[in-house]
């Protein structure tokens, strides 16, 4: 079964609000002062949480080398995940070090339910957080509901 980018970041935002209780959640919006684009980020009892939605195996080897991901300490959420395809899932799930950060957890599309499995990986550590970021992006998202009504 085939799915797009934005049907994966829909999964992501959905997975937020309901398994993290996250609120407010938004997608695809980023903080070009800070670098950072979460395909979503949502927020819950004082924590951030970063999904990123992942369908091929080039774009998540780019993303390893972002800026961002080398520098944990100056990207968004306290807590990180991938969400990926199980077709995706099945061609790294031997070789993990090689495309997803250290700490970072990942959650599995499950086609077979529609759902969302989540597996931890390394634990899903906790990160120490960019809270300058992070309030600069919210900050930045309420001005624009504040202009433009989203």
């Amino acid at each position: 079964m085939e799915i797009t980018h934005k049907e994966l970041v829909a999964k992501a935002k959905f997975w937020l609000q309901s398994a993290k209780v996250c609120n407010p959640v938004f997608t695809e919006r980023g903080s070009a002062k800070f670098r950072e684009f979460p395909d979503a980020i949502g927020w819950s009892n004082g924590q951030c949480f970063v999904v990123e939605c992942k369908i091929s195996l080039s774009d998540l080897r780019a993303d390893f080398h972002k800026e961002c991901r080398k520098n944990s300490h100056k990207s968004f959420g306290n807590f990180r995940y991938f969400l990926l395809t199980s077709e995706l899932y099945e061609k790294i799930q031997n070789r993990f070090t090689d495309f997803i950060p250290k700490g970072w957890g990942i959650i599995i599309l499950d086609y077979s339910s529609i759902g969302i499995r989540q597996l931890r990986f390394h634990g899903s550590e906790k990160f120490r957080s960019n809270i300058v970021a992070e309030r600069d992006f919210l900050r930045s998202r309420i001005l624009e509901i504040q202009r433009f009504g989203r």
